[in-house]
């Protein structure tokens, strides 16, 4: 029995290996690639290996996407957009939510938007802010759409900086590479 299921492992393996891949245009101009030849004009197409696209912060072979952060006063900040609104995050893992201050919701148009209140934990204690859900957070490339936030001030210092919170994260694997000073985000 096991030589017969081997002699049909020899037979079938490389038939499966010589697979061929053919290209089809239709009179549209649609093009479409399988391994099944429809006609007999159809022409046979090798593909080359296909595991990356030329963006460099996205590698198809491991599905992941990167983020570049800079190291200040001992936090990880990042670029990224609020609905379309230029700002800056500390990346805070351990934060529920995004945090936007003030002046850029205002300007994300999120004080326009419906809202409820929610008590948080800051390191000055417990604090009432208003919840709303972002349209669309943009982290070098990688968006993510209807993010849970509040609206509240994170720095005195720098009153534009916001928190990078799980409600962002949590939809990622996440990996840092403190030798590249990256975020490496795979998707879950």
């Amino acid at each position: 029995m096991h030589k017969f299921c081997l002699l049909c492992l020899v037979i079938v393996l490389p038939n499966i290996a010589q697979a061929k891949l053919y290209k089809i245009v239709d009179a549209q101009g649609n093009t479409t690639y399988t391994d099944i030849a429809p006609t007999i004009d159809a022409k046979q197409h090798q593909l080359g290996k296909i595991n990356s696209i030329r963006n460099p912060n996205f590698n198809r072979q491991k599905l992941y996407m990167t983020i570049p952060y800079e190291q200040k006063g001992g936090s990880m900040i990042v670029q990224g957009t609020i609905n379309g609104v230029s700002m800056h995050f500390v990346v805070d893992t351990g934060a529920t939510f995004l945090a936007i201050p003030p002046t850029i919701a205002q300007k994300a148009g999120l004080m326009d938007t419906p809202q409820t209140t929610i008590t948080v934990q800051t390191a000055n204690g417990a604090v009432d802010v208003p919840k709303v859900n972002i349209k669309a957070v943009t982290i070098n490339n990688t968006k993510q759409d209807n993010v849970a936030a509040t609206i509240q001030s994170v720095s005195t210092v720098n009153p534009n900086l916001g928190l990078l919170g799980m409600s962002f994260f949590k939809h990622y694997k996440m990996t840092i590479d403190q030798n590249k000073y990256e975020i490496q985000l795979e998707q879950k």
